[in-house]
């Protein structure tokens, strides 16, 4: 288990409301064209389970039989879609040169790094790791409930450095830029923005722009443009506009096109 483990370990603006525009239904974004998405089903994503650990993975496989299989897309390296058990965690581990994103979707994260961090993760939260020239840390579930978790992997766009790991939680209704190059809670070192939204058997539209594209992950019972994905299913979405609606979580990623 610890030689996986290790597999895992190694793998490694502008305007907001311009860059990537979230309208509220009667909008006159409305009349956008509905954009282009290509479903990646969660039954058909890479999986690993250990017991204490399951999880499927978006990109490459980070363990298991499929480990180091798969292709990053574009700027993301992994997006695996984890569930750890109770009172369980990974061991120590290194990282560096990594722009590490964990988004919290049900339970607690607990963190601790060798800079002196000790800090619990509730769900509703996003956590950067900014390993940079390195951090140790171990992350697990030391609570008596299940943990779920999306962490995600990007490669930074410069090298070195302190490491930093701060958090950042949805403060308002609709979609939250969470992370980003500038003008966002958590900075990236990378042309990556993150937009996270909660849906309570409700809609909520998106559009987006032309010169961009977005990898998004469905969490519980949601409909993008009329399409019923399951939970867990990732998707990837051209120009144009994206019309969310049911109830869970939407977990928005965007890049550049070019």
């Amino acid at each position: 288990m610890k030689k996986r483990f290790l597999v895992f370990a190694g793998i490694g603006i502008l305007s907001v409301a311009a860059l990537f525009h979230f309208a509220i239904l009667g909008d006159s974004s409305m009349n956008s064209k509905l954009s282009e998405i290509q479903v990646r089903p969660y039954s058909q994503l890479p999986e690993m389970n250990l017991g204490w650990l399951s999880l499927k993975d978006h990109f490459i496989a980070t363990v298991g039989p499929y480990s180091g299989r798969g292709e990053q897309l574009k700027n993301l390296l992994v997006l695996a879609d984890a569930k750890i058990q109770p009172k369980s965690r990974f061991p120590d581990h290194p990282h560096n040169d990594m722009e590490i994103l964990t988004w919290v979707v049900h339970g607690k994260l607990q963190h601790l790094d060798d800079k002196g961090t000790n800090q619990e993760v509730p769900a509703g939260h996003l956590q950067l790791m900014s390993a940079r020239d390195g951090i140790f840390h171990a992350e697990g579930n030391s609570s008596n409930e299940s943990l779920r978790l999306l962490q995600i992997w990007i490669n930074p766009n410069s090298k070195g450095g302190t490491p930093v790991v701060q958090t950042a939680g949805l403060d308002k209704k609709g979609f939250n830029l969470l992370a980003g190059p500038e003008n966002a809670p958590l900075i990236l070192r990378q042309n990556v923005w993150m937009y996270v939204a909660k849906f309570e058997n409700d809609e909520q539209l998106c559009e987006i722009p032309e010169d961009k594209f977005a990898y998004a992950v469905s969490i519980g019972k949601l409909a993008w443009n009329d399409k019923d994905l399951k939970d867990g299913d990732g998707l990837v979405a051209q120009n144009g506009m994206l019309s969310i609606k049911g109830t869970g979580q939407a977990i928005v990623i965007l890049q550049n096109r070019n």
